[in-house]
């Protein structure tokens, strides 16, 4: 069971409580804030911006996986092209539950979410579709494949005969003190000092 902040806990059991789910998603060109409210909160120096009902979070759930789905309904072609040609694999996601003061003001606020970016599909309707496909960082270290540090020896135990990487670790060790015109990469397979 998530422990929740003893401010947070306070705020939430007042009669007139007024919460807000707060995140934001990196983007390779820049960070995307967002609230599940309307207008602009502004947050820990940063503006959070409301998608109201154009937005939706679906796969929350406690003690279950921790994949999810963020969308968010627009019309806006140039936002939907953005999405398309933007990619955000393996950005952070964040999601925090807020609790507003009686000003208004987020008075507490608590992380309920961390993930990264696996995928980010748009799908064409009455409404177009933005969605955000977010895994949990245990998701990337099964995924050895993809998220792994390639080495001679690591090469080797794919493929025992493959040196492809034998010389990967003098190479980052220092300058190439020894290197020479004629061993030069693109010589083709007949050029001296080539190894199989």
């Amino acid at each position: 069971m998530r422990i929740i902040d003893p401010q947070l806990e306070t705020l939430l059991a007042m009669p007139n409580k007024i919460a807000a789910l707060l995140g934001y998603i990196e983007w390779s060109s820049g960070v995307a804030r967002f609230h599940n409210g309307v207008s602009q909160v502004v947050w820990d120096g940063e503006t959070y911006y409301g998608v109201g009902e154009m937005g939706d979070i679906s796969g929350i759930k406690e003690g279950a996986g921790s994949d999810i789905t963020l969308t968010l309904q627009t019309h806006d072609v140039n936002l939907i092209e953005e999405a398309i040609k933007d990619d955000s694999s393996g950005g952070n996601i964040r999601l925090y539950l807020a609790a507003f003061d009686e000003n208004m003001q987020v008075s507490a606020a608590q992380l309920i979410y961390a993930g990264l970016v696996n995928f980010t599909p748009v799908s064409y309707g009455e409404v177009p579709k933005i969605a955000v496909e977010g895994i949990s960082y245990n998701h990337r270290w099964n995924m050895p494949k993809e998220h792994t540090t390639y080495t001679a020896a690591y090469q080797r135990s794919l493929h025992s005969e493959d040196s492809f990487f034998d010389d990967v670790e003098s190479v980052t060790k220092g300058p190439l003190s020894s290197y020479q015109s004629n061993q030069a990469v693109g010589r083709g397979s007949r050029a001296r000092g080539h190894r199989r």
